[in-house]
């Protein structure tokens, strides 16, 4: 298998488009007409238009695909069905995978206020609760969102939504030879990468990224 994973800032992404109406399938079209703010739609055009770069460049052929929105919502490719798509915004970044087994991404950003113990209770399990615990308030950041999103692109590579029990017992072995998720850190938001097989030993895309890798696992 290969995998490739790209991110870009939505203003370069809208200022690098073709206009959206000679690119945009029927279900894009109607997913774009019911956004209700112009924030929403760009959004929304930035993800397409970088999920087409990033399938373009994985088919390595010279026209982008056209691509569909599934009625579970996914993204998928027109008449290639072995292409397997995810899509991550954050705070005006954009993330995308493309492969040939299904993956997930997730992508956020570092920064932002929250309770981490708050929100640990209801995405983490009680060792990794535990752990937070135990550290500074200033040091609990990065290690919350580095397995929240972790957790999030385990659950898209497997078509499901956030399943809250299934977070919690999520855990990951680090450094396993049998890795099928990663996650970095870049332009201040966490990356991570997931799929239902283990993970390339090089995935494409992002060549300064310094992907740590784990093998995720759920525990009663």
């Amino acid at each position: 298998m290969s995998l490739l994973c790209l991110l870009a800032a939505e203003p370069e992404l809208l200022a690098g488009m073709a206009a959206p109406g000679d690119w945009l399938t029927p279900t894009e079209q109607a997913r774009f007409q019911s956004l209700g703010s112009t924030a929403r739609r760009d959004t929304f055009l930035a993800g397409r238009w970088l999920a087409r770069r990033a399938v373009q460049r994985w088919l390595q052929v010279e026209v982008p695909p056209a691509l569909a929105i599934a009625d579970s919502g996914a993204c998928v490719v027109d008449g290639v069905p072995h292409v397997q798509v995810s899509i991550s915004h954050s705070s005006g970044m954009v993330a995308c995978a493309a492969s040939d087994v299904p993956v997930g991404v997730d992508l956020e950003r570092l920064g932002r206020p929250r309770d981490h113990l708050a929100l640990a209770e209801t995405v983490h399990g009680i060792a990794q609760r535990e752990q937070l615990v135990a550290l500074p308030a200033a040091a609990r950041e990065l290690p919350f969102l580095t397995w929240w999103t972790l957790k999030e692109a385990w659950l898209k590579a497997r078509g499901r939504g956030l399943d809250f029990a299934q977070m919690r017992a999520l855990v990951f072995d680090d450094g396993d030879a049998q890795a099928d998720v990663a996650v970095t850190t870049m332009r201040d938001f966490v990356l991570a990468v997931a799929c239902v097989e283990v993970l390339p030993l090089r995935m494409d895309g992002l060549p300064d990224a310094a992907w740590c890798r784990s093998r995720a696992r759920l525990v009663p």
